[in-house]
């Protein structure tokens, strides 16, 4: 688990599955919501975590307010999916390819 852990999150639970295999695995995305950034002059940051991989993933994404960083967060998971993503997966979320955190979040 991470050394972050948001207090206040919004959680979404994706299935992933590998080529050749029935076997069905969560992979959970928590996008905490925005906070003043402590750093001197910081605006807001959201802290994005993913479980169900090797390692977990925790990092803060900025914006100027509370909006652009939730949004901010929202929109690099896909790629942070793939990135952490093991080759021949598949991930899916209510048996769907569209995995709900913008226009761009479908995983081949």
């Amino acid at each position: 688990m991470s050394t972050h852990t948001a207090t206040r999150a919004l959680t979404r639970t994706l299935q992933m599955t590998l080529t050749g295999s029935s076997h069905v695995h969560d992979v959970v995305v928590r996008i905490g919501l925005p906070e003043r950034d402590p750093a001197p002059g910081g605006d807001f940051r959201a802290l994005v975590e993913i479980d169900g991989f090797d390692e977990p993933y925790s990092r803060y994404f900025h914006g100027v307010d509370e909006l652009q960083a939730f949004l901010a967060g929202c929109w690099i998971v896909p790629q942070i999916l793939t990135m952490l993503s093991p080759a021949g997966a598949r991930l899916t979320w209510l048996g769907g390819d569209d995995l709900g955190f913008g226009t761009s979040s479908a995983i081949p």
